[in-house]
C-alpha cells in the first residue's frame, strides 16, 4: 500500500512542522514567565523541539524498516514491557511533583513521562498476546479477562500519578484492540459499563475534578478561577475569526492562556490561523485516522491489524480529546496534542509508534474488489 504509506508519512511530517511553528510562536511568553533572558533564549523551546523531533523521526525510520513480526518474539517485547512498568512504579517514588501530579521523572536533558512509553508497550503486548490467544478470545476467563487485567494494571498505575485522561485513552484504545481480536460484544459492553462507573467514581472523589466539571458546565460563571482556562481558550478561537490573526500575532498566549505551548496549543493555532487553519488541522488528523484504519483492515495478519489499530486509536483518540477540551466540548484536562504540543516523551513515542504503523502499511495488501466492482474487473 504505497499510497497509504506516503499519505501517513506526509501527514505526520506536516503535523510535526505545524508543531515547530506553534512551539516557536508561544516561546517568547514562556521565556518571560520562567525568568529567562528572552533575547538569548527565544529559541530555547524551538531548539528542544527540533532535537526531540530528530530523535523521533530517527526512531520512526528505524522501526518502519523492522519487520513488525519481530515484536511477537519474547526477547523483543519483554524488555519494553518490563522497562515501562518499572518506570511507572519509579515515577511514583521519585517523580517530580508538578501541579499536584507525579507524571515526570527529572533528567539532565529535561523530563521523562513514563506513561507515554507505557502506551507503546501496552499496544505491543496486547497485539502479541491477543494474536496468540485469538482462538480463546470469546472465552471470558481464558481469552477476555487476561488482556483486560493487563490494561487495568497499566491504567491503574497511571491513575496513581493523579492523571485520569491518559488512563482513559489507554483503556479505550486497549479495549478497542480486544474488540478487534474478536471478543464478545456482551463482554465488551459489561466492561464499558464497569469502566464508566469507575471513571465517574474517580471524578467524584477528587475535589479538583469536580471543580473542573462545574467549570465546564458554566465557565463564564467562574471565569476568574477554574473556568478561566476554558474562557481564554474560547476567546482565542473567537479572536481568530475565519482567517486568523497571523502566525505569531496571537495574544492569548501572552500570560492569559496557561500551557499555551502544550495542552492548549490548539487554541493558539485557532487564534493565529482562524477557522480555516483549524479545519485544516482537523482534516489532517481525520486523514491520519482514515488511512491508518485502512492499513489496519488490510494488514496481512491479526498481529499487524492489532498493532495498526492500537497505534491509530491511541493517537487519534488523544487528538480528539485535546481538540474537544480546547473548544469546550469536553472538560478541561491535561493531554497534549500529538505531534504538535511541546514535549519530548510524547513526540518521540508517537513518532516511534508511527514507524510500526508504516511497517504494517508496507506489508499490507490492497483489499480484493467485491460486488459489482469485482464483476466489472472480471
Amino acid at each position: 500500500m504505497k499510497r497509504e504509506t506516503l499519505l501517513l508519512l506526509v501527514t505526520v511530517m506536516i503535523l510535526s512542522a505545524v508543531g515547530l511553528v506553534l512551539v516557536f510562536s508561544a516561546s517568547p511568553a514562556y521565556t518571560s514567565v520562567t525568568g529567562r533572558d528572552e533575547s538569548k533564549d527565544m529559541f530555547h523551546f524551538l531548539s528542544r523541539q527540533v532535537i526531540f523531533m530528530v530523535l523521533g523521526f530517527a526512531g520512526m525510520l528505524a522501526l518502519s524498516r523492522i519487520d513488525y513480526h519481530v515484536w511477537s518474539r519474547r526477547w523483543a517485547y519483554t524488555p519494553v514491557v518490563v522497562i515501562s512498568l518499572a518506570l511507572l512504579v519509579l515515577v511514583l517514588v521519585i517523580g517530580a511533583d508538578i501541579n499536584n501530579s507525579r507524571r515526570w521523572i527529572a533528567l539532565p536533558m529535561g523530563t521523562l513521562q513514563p506513561s507515554e512509553i507505557a502506551k507503546f508497550a501496552l499496544i505491543i503486548f496486547l497485539a502479541v498476546k491477543l494474536a496468540e490467544n485469538q482462538s480463546d478470545i470469546r472465552s471470558l476467563r481464558r481469552g477476555f479477562l487476561p488482556p483486560v487485567v493487563h490494561i487495568g494494571v497499566v491504567a491503574g498505575l497511571v491513575v496513581l500519578e493523579e492523571d485520569l485522561s491518559t488512563p482513559a485513552v489507554i483503556a479505550c484504545s486497549g479495549m478497542l484492540m480486544v474488540g478487534m481480536a474478536g471478543a464478545r460484544w456482551s463482554h465488551l459492553f459489561l466492561s464499558a459499563c464497569g469502566g464508566s462507573v469507575l471513571f465517574a467514581l474517580l471524578c467524584w472523589v477528587s475535589p479538583e475534578r469536580i471543580r473542573r466539571l462545574m467549570a465546564f458546565r458554566d465557565p463564564w460563571g467562574d471565569r476568574f478561577d477554574d473556568g478561566m482556562q476554558l474562557v481564554q481558550s474560547l476567546s482565542g478561537f473567537a479572536r481568530g475569526g475565519v482567517w486568523g490573526q497571523g502566525v505569531g500575532a496571537g495574544e492569548q498566549k501572552l500570560f492569559y492562556l496557561h500551557a499555551a505551548n502544550n495542552d492548549f496549543i490548539f487554541s493558539v493555532w485557532g487564534e493565529e490561523m482562524g477557522l480555516a487553519g483549524t479545519l485544516f488541522l482537523v482534516a489532517l488528523f481525520v486523514l491520519f485516522l482514515v488511512v491508518g484504519t485502512r492499513v489496519a483492515l488490510c494488514a496481512p495478519d491479526l498481529l499487524g491489524a492489532l498493532l495498526a489499530s492500537g497505534v491509530v486509536a491511541m493517537i487519534a483518540m488523544q487528538a480528539g480529546i485535546n481538540m474537544g477540551v480546547t473548544t469546550g466540548l469536553l472538560p478541561t484536562t491535561g493531554l497534549p496534542l500529538p505531534f504538535i504540543s511541546a514535549g519530548g516523551s510524547a513526540l518521540i513515542v508517537n513518532l516511534a509508534m508511527v514507524g510500526v504503523l508504516l511497517n504494517v502499511a508496507q506489508q499490507a495488501s490492497e483489499p480484493e474488489p467485491k460486488g459489482r466492482l469485482a464483476a466489472a474487473r472480471a
